[in-house]
C-alpha cells in the first residue's frame, strides 16, 4: 500500500473537516509545504495553542489500534525497510531509498503516527533518524563512535574500501555477524562526523582534507595531493578541478591567500611549497646561510646547490651568484664555502 493511500485512509477516520485540514496543512499532505501552528491559526483566526490541541486530538483518533490496523501493510513495510538497512536509518536516507519526493510528506506522517519505528533526535554527531528499537540505535551509535576514533588515530582520509573495512570490522564485533555494504552505507548516511571529499576519500568533517573552510585549506589539499611545489595558477586549477564547489578558483585570489598563510612557502617565481616539506621562507641567500649553519662544516659548491634545491626552485647560477657575496660567505682554499 503506497504511503499516500494509507494516509488517505487514516484521514477519513477523523471526525471533522477542520481536524483533517489542520493535519494536511501541518504535514504538507496536499502538495505544499508544511505550515506552522501560527500560520494555520491565522487562517482559522484561532490561537497557536488551539491549533496544537486540534492536532493532538487528531492524533488520538489516528493512533487507535483499530484505525492503525487498516494501514498495517504500509506501516509494516516501513519497519521492514528500516530493518533491512540495519535497523536504524537517517530520515533523509530513508526518504531517498523508499519513495519518490512527492510521497515524502505522507511517509513522514506515517512514521510519526503509526510506524513501529521510534525517532532518534538529531545530535552533534548524527542526523535525525528512525530505529526499529533502542538497542539497535545504541549499537549503531557505538559502531560509528568506534569508526570515528579509528579515523582520529589515522589522522588522514582513507579510501572507501578502507572505510568499509573499518565499519564492517567494528560492526561485526558489535552485532556478532557481518553487516554488509547496505548497512554500512546506511550507518554512514546518518553520520555528521564522517564525510566524503571530491577525491572519493573519507575522513572527519573537521579535517581540511575533507571539509576545507576556504581557499587556503583547498590550496593546502591541492599541494598535499600534488606532492611537489606548484605555481599558484596550477594550485587554482587544481582547486577548480577538484570540484569543491561550482565556483571557479581565481588565480589571483589563490595567490593572495597563499601569501597570507604560513603553511605555504614561496620557493620560486610564483611557485609554492608546504613548509612541512622542509622548505623555509626567505631569499636564496638565507637558505644558503641556513644550510651552512646546520652543517657546522664548510660545504662544497655542489653540496650547497643540492641543499638549496631541496628548499628552493632556482637555477644553480642564482646560487653561485649569491655565494659571491663576500660579506656573508667565504671561499676557502679547497673550494668549499663557510660563513664569514
Amino acid at each position: 500500500m503506497p504511503p499516500r493511500d494509507a494516509v488517505k485512509i487514516l484521514l477519513q477516520k477523523l471526525p471533522s473537516k477542520r481536524m483533517k485540514d489542520v493535519i494536511e496543512k501541518r504535514y504538507g499532505l496536499k502538495g505544499g509545504r508544511s505550515k506552522t501552528l501560527e500560520t494555520i491559526g491565522k487562517e482559522y483566526k484561532i490561537t497557536r495553542e488551539r491549533v496544537r490541541q486540534i492536532e493532538a486530538d487528531a492524533f488520538r483518533h489516528l493512533t487507535r489500534e483499530e484505525t492503525l490496523q487498516e494501514v498495517s501493510h504500509a506501516t509494516d513495510a516501513i519497519a521492514a525497510h528500516v530493518t533491512l538497512h540495519g535497523g536504524v536509518m537517517a530520515e533523509r536516507h530513508l526518504f531517498e531509498t523508499m519513495k519518490d519526493d512527492k510521497e515524502r510528506p505522507h511517509l513522514l506522517f506515517l512514521l510519526e503516527v503509526g510506524s513501529r519505528c521510534r525517532p532518534i533526535p538529531e545530535s552533534e554527531e548524527s542526523h535525525r533518524a528512525w530505529a526499529v528499537d533502542e538497542k539497535r540505535a545504541q549499537g549503531a551509535a557505538r559502531v560509528m563512535t568506534g569508526v570515528r576514533e579509528e579515523l582520529e588515530k589515522k589522522g588522514a582520509p582513507v579510501s572507501q574500501s578502507a572505510l568499509y573495512e573499518i565499519v564492517s570490522r567494528i560492526g561485526k564485533k558489535e552485532f556478532g555477524g557481518d553487516i554488509g555494504d547496505r548497512v554500512i552505507e546506511t550507518f554512514l548516511a546518518a553520520s555528521k562526523v564522517i564525510k566524503k571529499n571530491p577525491y572519493g576519500e573519507y575522513g572527519l568533517s573537521t579535517w581540511a582534507a575533507v571539509n576545507p573552510r576556504g581557499v587556503r585549506d583547498k590550496a593546502y589539499v591541492a599541494l598535499v595531493r600534488a606532492g611537489n611545489p606548484l605555481h599558484f595558477t596550477e594550485v587554482a586549477q587544481a582547486i577548480t578541478d577538484a570540484g569543491w564547489s561550482a565556483r571557479k578558483a581565481h588565480p589571483q585570489t589563490v595567490h593572495n591567500e597563499l601569501i597570507k598563510d604560513s603553511r605555504f612557502v614561496l620557493v620560486g617565481r610564483g611557485y609554492y611549497a608546504l613548509r612541512e616539506w622542509g622548505y623555509e621562507p626567505g631569499v636564496v641567500r638565507d637558505v644558503i646561510v641556513s644550510a651552512l649553519r646546520e652543517s657546522n662544516i664548510p660545504l662544497s659548491k655542489d653540496r650547497i646547490v643540492e641543499l638549496v634545491l631541496k628548499k628552493r626552485m632556482v637555477k644553480p647560477p642564482t646560487i653561485f651568484l649569491n655565494l659571491q657575496n663576500r660579506n656573508i660567505f667565504k671561499r676557502l682554499d679547497d673550494g668549499t664555502y663557510t660563513l664569514v
